[in-house]
């Protein structure tokens, strides 16, 4: 299996992770502060951090990067609080269909951040996948105020991420950023932990899919990110809400209207559209990671000739 095949798999693996911590949570409601499920999703992550260094090797833990780890991890706390003041804020359907527009950040980042190349089809599948995410998340968008523009500025922080997670690549492992990031998580949300209470065990058997899930979840994206370019795999973070949908049908047997499944269509029109137009097809790999034109291109202008 080629690299950009093995990124695709581990993304709808990633989807599927994501769309079942997303069912639990949805589950829970209010009976766990969001701040209480963050820091525990955290732990877990520094947990399944710990696991996989202790197959490769502890050191893999030590980031060559720490600074940027640090912008890493704090990026991803600053998006979950912009998450929860979006969601307590505007009406469920617009804050779910602001959040999707992260497939454009993503994007534009890539192309900022890791000299990508998006060709227009690129764009073009980025903008199909958006408009699917639409069609499903049927946004209002009534009452236009400040708070709608503070989210969608805040939305590109979670593109950010995403694209972050492919340049600290160039120096430290998965296992590394994971860590990191679960370790910013868990310290940003510890205050929570003052005015938590002891969960009833109906709760706590609930709250162990999210020790799952989300970590997982989190750990396959990254690794993805080693065998194919951020602005190709963009638009597959709109896969949630096509495993959403089936998961709708399979568990309560809830079809979804025509403009569902068009953007339903769209949304995997779009990816296959994003992996057939990518320009940045990796050319030279070594230890595992997979340098695109540009990021070689880079590289040798930073060692010059000769070397």
């Amino acid at each position: 299996m080629d690299g950009k095949r093995l990124a695709i798999l581990l993304m709808i693996f990633q989807a599927v992770f994501f769309a079942a911590e997303t069912a639990i949570i949805h589950h829970l409601g209010p009976s766990v502060p969001v701040m209480q499920l963050a820091f525990i999703r955290g732990a877990a992550g520094v947990v399944l951090a710990f696991v996989v260094a202790r197959a490769l090797g502890l050191g893999v833990l030590r980031a060559r990067r720490p600074v940027l780890q640090l912008v890493r991890g704090g990026v991803s706390l600053l998006y979950m609080w912009v998450m929860i003041y979006s969601f307590s804020h505007l009406p469920f359907a617009d804050a779910t269909a602001i959040s999707y527009t992260q497939a454009a950040y993503i994007a534009a980042f890539s192309m900022l951040i890791l000299g990508e190349r998006i060709t227009w089809l690129g764009w073009g599948a980025v903008l199909l996948g958006i408009g699917g995410a639409l069609l499903i998340c049927k946004p209002a968008l009534s009452g236009w105020n400040l708070t709608y523009l503070v989210v969608l500025i805040g939305t590109a922080l979670n593109g950010l991420a995403f694209v972050l997670n492919r340049y600290l690549q160039r120096d430290d492992g998965e296992a590394t950023t994971m860590f990191c990031t679960s370790m910013v998580l868990v310290l940003g949300n510890a205050p929570a932990l003052g005015t938590a209470s002891l969960p009833a065990p109906e709760i706590i058997i609930w709250l162990s899919g999210i020790l799952v899930f989300g970590p997982i979840g989190m750990y396959v994206g990254i690794v993805a990110l080693r065998h194919a370019s951020a602005g190709t795999l963009g638009p597959y973070t709109l896969l949630r809400l096509l495993i959403g949908l089936i998961g709708g049908i399979v568990f309560f047997r809830e079809l979804p209207d025509a403009f569902s499944a068009l953007g339903a269509i769209m949304i995997l029109l779009s990816c296959v559209v994003s992996a057939s137009a990518s320009s940045n097809r990796t050319t030279k790999c070594g230890a595992g990671h997979c340098l695109t034109n540009a990021e070689i291109a880079r590289d040798v202008f930073a060692r010059g000739p000769g070397r």
